[in-house]
């Protein structure tokens, strides 16, 4: 072997990988008699480098010489020379040469240097970039099998239950290096359960490594150098770093560029330099994907979940930096939410969007169409029956928000308002009640009663009403309401729609007739105006089977309850709350006229309420019961 371009130490430790090492690449690396070199690539922390040399190790009787170039020491300005000294030293010997260059940054740096003789070229790099598919054969490193994940840490790190280990695995993300960090600080004393702790609180200090001397082949090392490198590039490397460290607060699901649209593209003065065009933005995407930063899907991109980890813990040293970053996050999260309310279609929207919105720290959002994209994502929540995951981010976000909510109580009335909806979701009456009650005198006394906002608070008081039992106060309260919105907007309107759809099911207990003429006149307006699959046209439906229950008329109610079953289940997430009530009173009403119900079905949807619907229900016990025959 060369001893002026000697392998690395060979590490102990390594273990898998045993298809690409003993099959795949030497097949490859034995394809490669017509000069094309052999690429490793994957992102950081993947295990290129070990594999490589490990490679090295396990092939070396197979070739008279075995060079290895560490790259990224050498720089990219001396590449040639290196490349050049390498060959000149192995001129003239016989046989196959193997030459291993490791850390190549960009295929520019060697394209033109690579031997046209028989020497085997293998290149580990991080880039991926169309150019490596062009010139090389690429093979795509993947994460360790989980099986393999725990067999490495339970290697290094003696008595490791595989309990213990098939948690951290998880968390780390499968990543090599970063089981590899978190295994030096499990032999140095820490438990699993501080590990994964650490994790969450300061990930980038467990992936340094517990040494001082750790740190520059660690994985918070690499993803370090990876930034400074571009923090110290050209203008453009500046500006795909503001955008690294963007996706990072938004992260760590796939942030939807899908979701982008042009005309809604705005961005603060401060950034202009940064964002200008959607083109723009894909360039940088596209620069960071070829730095091995970035991983990019069609019409998303996302960062790993561990090296989004490292990065937002970086982030935090830098105040400048997060500040920069989490405004660049909020004009993106601006440009992305869909037009729409959530009930009128962009369910789909919805989905893809929210978790980006719910990733960024509320504190963090400082601008007006921020705040708004916030706020509309709860009400999301709410509609996409996701109540106690509204309930927790909303107390969070009006503690965030305490300062400018004491100057603008109109939007913390919108906020009390979202949060009474989700209290009354999960059966919470007596908080909603008080919400909605704070918020109707509030807006009574500032705006009026006929205010439309007013108008649609002292629905939602009508409704608690109801729910605690109250129903001849709540009938009264819902129908001032209603009449009221008819006069001011007409019966066609939305909201005057909705209002009667929730007087008419007020009305039930009392007078189920009554309520049944009015749920059905409801119920042709929205199936007119907004369409027979709309959630409040279905909500009617829903009510109207119950009018029918209550007037006896059993076999009407049924095929009613199971057509709106049917649509729900088209529209809707699959345990979203109206979902899961309406299959109850279909397997109830079904039961009562001796119809078989699957009692798997039964209890599929009586656990379900039991997430949803925080208490007992007569409902939910009757179902418990049908689901135990």
């Amino acid at each position: 072997m060369n001893e002026s371009f000697a392998l690395p130490r060979r590490d102990p430790s390594f273990l898998g990988r045993t298809e690409l090492v003993d099959d795949t690449l030497p097949g490859y690396l034995d394809r490669a008699d017509d000069g094309v070199p052999v690429v490793l690539n994957g992102r950081v922390g993947i295990g290129k480098t070990v594999m490589s040399s490990e490679l090295a190790y396990r092939q070396q009787y197979r070739y008279a010489d075995v060079s290895w170039i560490d790259m990224a020491t050498s720089g990219s300005g001396h590449s040639a020379e290196r490349i050049a000294a390498c060959l000149t030293t192995v001129r003239g010997r016989s046989g196959p040469h193997l030459l291993v260059l490791d850390g190549v940054s960009d295929p520019e740096d060697v394209v033109r240097y690579l031997p046209r003789d028989e020497t085997k070229v293998l290149i580990t790099s991080r880039a991926d970039t169309g150019t490596w598919h062009r010139i090389a054969r690429v093979i795509q490193v993947p994460v360790l099998p989980r099986e393999e994940s725990v067999r490495l840490l339970r290697t290094q790190v003696h008595g490791l239950t595989e309990a213990d280990a098939m948690r951290l695995a998880g968390a780390l993300d499968d990543l090599p290096l970063a089981m590899e960090n978190a295994a030096t600080w499990l032999t140095s004393g820490m438990t699993p359960e501080q590990v994964l702790e650490q994790l969450e609180s300061s990930a980038s200090k467990i992936l340094s490594g517990y040494r001082s001397s750790d740190f520059p082949g660690s994985l918070a090392g690499r993803l370090s150098k990876a930034t400074r490198a571009l923090a110290a590039g050209a203008e453009e490397d500046r500006r795909m770093l503001h955008l690294l460290h963007a996706l990072a607060v938004l992260g760590p699901d796939p942030f939807p560029t899908r979701a982008l649209r042009r005309d809604r593209w705005e961005v603060s003065e401060s950034d202009a330099p940064y964002l200008l065009t959607i083109c723009d933005l894909h360039r940088r995407l596209g620069g960071l994907r070829d730095r091995g930063l970035m991983i990019l899907q069609t019409g998303a991109a996302k960062l790993d979940e561990i090296s989004g980890a490292v990065i937002r813990d970086l982030l935090v040293a830098r105040p400048e930096d997060e500040a920069s970053a989490s405004s660049l996050a909020e004009q993106l999260l601006v440009a992305a939410v869909p037009e729409r309310a959530a009930p009128e279609g962009a369910w789909g929207d919805w989905a893809l969007v929210s978790p980006s919105v719910l990733a960024v720290n509320p504190a963090n959002i400082r601008t007006e169409p921020g705040r708004k994209v916030l706020l509309d994502t709860y009400g999301y929540l709410v509609d996409s029956g996701r109540y106690r995951e509204a309930i927790d981010g909303l107390g969070s976000l009006r503690m965030a928000w305490a300062e400018y909510f004491a100057q603008h109580r109109a939007e913390d009335l919108v906020v009390m308002s979202v949060l009474a909806r989700a209290h009354f979701g999960r059966g919470h009456y007596e908080d909603a009640e008080r919400l909605n009650l704070q918020v109707y005198l509030e807006r009574e006394r500032e705006l009026g009663p006929s205010d439309p906002r007013t108008l649609t608070a002292s629905v939602y008081c009508a409704l608690d009403l109801g729910a605690k039992g109250h129903h001849s106060d709540a009938c009264q309260l819902a129908r001032q309401s209603w009449l009221e919105q008819c006069k001011l907007f007409g019966q066609e309107s939305r909201p005057a729609m909705l209002t009667g759809s929730h007087l008419a099911r007020l009305q039930t207990p009392q007078d189920p007739a009554e309520a049944y003429q009015l749920g059905l006149h409801i119920y042709r307006l929205q199936r007119d105006h907004l369409g027979l699959r709309h959630q409040h046209t279905l909500d009617t439906a829903h009510h109207l089977a119950l009018c029918l229950v209550a007037l006896h008329e059993f076999r009407k109610a049924l095929p009613l309850l199971e057509e709106t079953l049917k649509c729900r289940k088209e529209i809707l997430p699959p345990s979203h709350p109206d979902i899961l009530w309406t299959a109850a009173h279909y397997h109830l009403l079904s039961a009562d006229l001796g119809r078989p119900v699957s009692p798997s079905a039964a209890q599929w949807t009586c656990d379900g309420l039991r997430k949803a619907f925080d208490r007992d229900h007569h409902v939910v016990r009757r179902l418990t019961a049908l689901a135990k025959c």
